[in-house]
């Protein structure tokens, strides 16, 4: 089986996946972290590419070209756009930037030039074996739109924005720009998140005091879809 590549953002979502990892070897590229080894004896490459869409999309690349993986699953935590309760999963069917606007050319809020669309949509067969990890831990899940941009949300204003605009059901700040790596070098990808806030005006708070059980939460996923793929 091709390696399986994840990437998530900071340390505290890392530090749960590198808890499963065995026989870790690392390396520093980009001044982004990268480690290689197995996981419910599948073989990995996981990095923390850092917070925000460049890193993002720097980490991909890099990802790519250096360690070869089959796919690429995006994980860690998010803030609802939609009425979903802390601590649940959204599985991005689709991806977009919300903050990538080209109006004055005549171009619709999200629309990427490079790719003719706004809409990314990532491979569903991925999608759906996370899905089914998600419920077989008895988690609260959910199948939408995941926004990604340069700003960490925390206005009901932009939170309208976001669910009236793209329908998005949460919100984070690499899903998107990962997506748009990968399809450029055609390569599947998914997007996992676990709410941590909702994206008002309470999400500096919330975030605080439910960062690590979102984090927890979206690597116990990821973990239970490595465990299934020797099931199969």
């Amino acid at each position: 089986m091709d390696k399986i590549g994840i990437i998530v953002a900071m340390d505290v979502e890392l530090s749960f996946l590198l808890e499963a990892l065995e026989s870790p070897v690392k390396a520093v590229i980009s001044g982004m972290d990268f480690y290689e080894g197995e996981i419910r004896g599948n073989s990995v490459v996981i990095a923390r590419s850092g917070i925000g869409k460049v890193c993002a999309a720097i980490c991909a690349q890099t990802m790519i070209r250096e360690f070869m993986p089959g796919c690429i699953i995006v994980g860690g935590i998010a803030g609802a756009i939609q009425n979903l309760p802390h601590g649940s999963v959204v599985i991005g069917d689709k991806l977009v930037q919300h903050d990538f606007i080209l109006n004055a050319f005549g171009y619709e809020d999200g629309f990427l030039p490079a790719l003719k669309k706004c809409y990314m949509e990532s491979d569903p067969g991925l999608a759906e074996a996370l899905i089914q990890a998600a419920m077989s831990l008895d988690l609260c899940v959910y199948r939408g739109i995941i926004a990604s941009g340069d700003c960490f949300v925390n206005t009901q204003e932009k939170k309208d924005y976001i669910l009236n605009t793209y329908h998005a059901a949460a919100c984070e700040m690499e899903g998107a720009a990962i997506a748009q790596v990968c399809e450029m070098n055609r390569l599947p990808y998914s997007v996992i998140r676990c709410i941590s806030d909702s994206g008002d005006e309470q999400a500096n708070e919330d975030i605080e005091s439910n960062e690590m059980m979102a984090s927890s939460g979206s690597a116990s996923v990821i973990l239970k879809y490595l465990e299934g793929l020797n099931n199969d």
